[in-house]
């Protein structure tokens, strides 16, 4: 019953949040998210991510990938919030995180990030696929005695 109770909660939160409401009602917002659009680019053969970002200084911004999920954290700050008194209030300030779960395995060592125009976009390529790879076999050699050595004649076994 707690989660559902729970659920509820949230859905009505979400639904204040997305109406505006929430500000209206002069209750301040859980925590600023900015929206994100996830897809596959087949002329990058990348995982592409892309966020908007309007406001918040692009080196304040933490990427971190670990298998196919994907954590941003950053802050957009109100520079000079002390000297305001606001009217109306509908940019969201503060802290955030968003954890994505990326569509496929990505190779984290060749991603790339670009900020502009507000948005940052993050370039997650596939793993190479190298195409079919021959295994070499390695022959041990069994260390026997020396009666059944390689040089050993028939009539010493």
């Amino acid at each position: 019953m707690r989660g559902l109770r729970q659920l509820q909660y949230e859905a009505d939160r979400l639904l204040l949040e997305l109406m505006g409401a929430d500000r209206i009602l002069g209750q301040v917002a859980a925590a600023f998210r900015p929206n994100a659009d996830v897809y596959f680019s087949k002329a990058d053969n990348a995982a592409i991510v892309k966020l908007e970002l309007a406001g918040i200084d692009p080196h304040s911004v933490v990427l971190e990938v670990e298998g196919r999920a994907l954590l941003i954290r950053g802050t957009r700050a109100d520079q000079d919030a002390q000297d305001k008194v606001y009217h109306q209030m509908e940019v969201s300030y503060g802290s955030f995180e968003r954890q994505l779960l990326l569509p496929v395995e990505v190779d984290s060592s060749r991603a790339q990030a670009y900020y502009e125009e507000g948005f940052l976009r993050i370039e997650l390529p596939l793993p190479s696929r190298g195409g079919a790879k021959r295994i070499p076999i390695q022959i041990r050699e069994e260390s026997v005695g020396p009666a059944c050595g390689p040089d050993a004649s028939p009539e010493e076994a």
